[in-house]
């Protein structure tokens, strides 16, 4: 196929000027075409891949520039194309050490209006991030929470060596989602994503499902094994995917990444896990934390939520309301995320104006039988809306409140409210 059918016509005949300024941006600056192919890229882009225009043109942006077989976990080129102009945040390792992107992507429509293709701008923000707390991505995981930064580090960091992984988090906060992207991001990316689940494999110990013929190990070999619920994984099956995992790397095998809801130094010592099956795990733990913990994200994932689903549903919804904004941040979420995705999704088809209503989400806090517990519920939900209004300044919250500085403070204490929890919100949360 002709390179010249992926060639904008403007950029290389019409405005040369244009061009010549893309070519000088210190920005990787590339277009893209509906099929996600590329059809420009500037000086910077075709200097880090080290390629001409010619022999990049046509090719998949996402295997071209970040070598992942499908689309790259930031990628936001979908919404792009209906019209969305969208900022993401993502991690990279870039020889061996960690650095922090921003990337930008808006449309790019021709003379009639349809949007032909996109433009992605990529920018190494790393010196301007220190300490700063940007809202990352990874497929379906997403967070502006400082403590789940540690979760997108250690997927940078963990991505290339193919070491065992253990996950721990309780049910809903995205252990196999976490699992899909460090597949996605490894050098087995071309290969399978293969889903055992133990719980359902546990008659008979599960040796056969596992690593029977035509069982999961030898599905998935040259991608990843997500194995879910390994508690349930019986004695036979742990000693022989222990000896396993002992040997000396195979690249036909696959990179095994297991998760279980429990505790798992509580499993090794109850001997549910046996020690030298949790010893082949023990350099790659990770806890992810529960939606409670991270309350940050709320508002965060929220708006997130109600913008997929006003594409998938066609709802009227745009944002929260303040009484919605008021019930998210008071419940405990017990089912985490999928809890979240499940009642936003609902909302959205239940709204009937431009804003979320507490209505729409029936989830409520726990039922309390004294006045006491009652009260101390709705003056929480008082002194979230009204961080929310202020974005966290205390000063500002105690005036709209009535309260001295100090009365807040304490307040704030006895309900676990953190002004930095509010500072960095969606605007159309106010």
């Amino acid at each position: 196929m002709s390179p010249r059918r992926f060639r904008p016509p403007a950029l290389y005949t019409k405005a040369p000027f244009l061009q010549g300024l893309l070519d000088g941006m210190p920005d990787s600056v590339k277009v893209i075409d509906s099929q996600f192919r590329v059809v420009y890229a500037n000086e910077v882009s075709l200097k880090n891949l080290g390629l001409d225009l010619n022999e990049l043109r046509g090719r998949s942006c996402h295997q071209a520039f970040y070598g992942f077989k499908e689309k790259c976990f930031f990628c936001g080129m979908q919404r792009v194309f209906q019209g969305q102009s969208q900022v993401s945040y993502c991690t990279l390792a870039v020889n061996g050490a960690n650095r922090d992107f921003e990337v930008a992507t808006f449309p790019l429509s021709g003379a009639g209006g349809k949007i032909d293709y996109a433009v992605e701008i990529v920018k190494d923000i790393t010196p301007l991030s220190k300490g700063r707390v940007l809202p990352q991505s990874a497929g379906k995981i997403s967070s502006r929470d400082k403590t789940f930064g540690l979760v997108f580090e250690q997927m940078a960091q963990w991505a290339e060596d193919g070491w065992p992984v253990m996950l721990q988090g309780e049910k809903g906060t995205g252990k196999k989602s976490f699992a899909r992207a460090l597949h996605q991001r490894s050098p087995w990316a071309e290969g399978p994503f293969r889903v055992f689940h133990c719980v359902d494999n546990s008659s008979g110990d599960g040796c056969d499902g596992l690593f029977g013929e035509g069982g999961a190990w030898e599905k998935a070999k040259g991608g990843t094994l997500y194995l879910d619920g390994i508690c349930h994984l019986g004695e036979a099956s742990q000693r022989k995917l222990a000896e396993k995992l002992s040997k000396s790397a195979d690249k036909d095998n696959p990179r095994v990444v297991a998760a279980t809801p429990e505790d798992i130094l509580s499993l090794v010592h109850r001997e549910i896990l046996r020690l030298d099956f949790y010893n082949r795990f023990a350099s790659r733990v990770l806890r992810l934390p529960s939606l409670r913990d991270r309350k940050q994200d709320l508002p965060f994932l929220a708006q997130h939520f109600i913008e997929t689903y006003k594409v998938l549903t066609g709802s009227p919804a745009e944002k929260l309301g303040p009484e919605a904004m008021c019930q998210l941040m008071t419940y405990t979420w017990p089912g985490n995320i999928r809890e979240l995705e499940t009642q936003i999704e609902r909302a959205c088809l239940l709204a009937s104006g431009p804003q979320v209503e507490k209505l729409d989400i029936p989830v409520c806090a726990p039922a309390t039988e004294k006045l006491d517990d009652l009260l101390n519920n709705t003056e929480k939900a008082y002194l979230v809306d009204a961080l929310t209004k202020t974005r966290g300044r205390l000063a500002e919250t105690a005036k709209l409140s009535g309260l001295s500085l100090k009365t807040l403070q304490r307040k704030m204490k006895k309900y676990d409210l953190k002004f930095e929890d509010f500072r960095n919100l969606p605007d159309n949360l106010s």
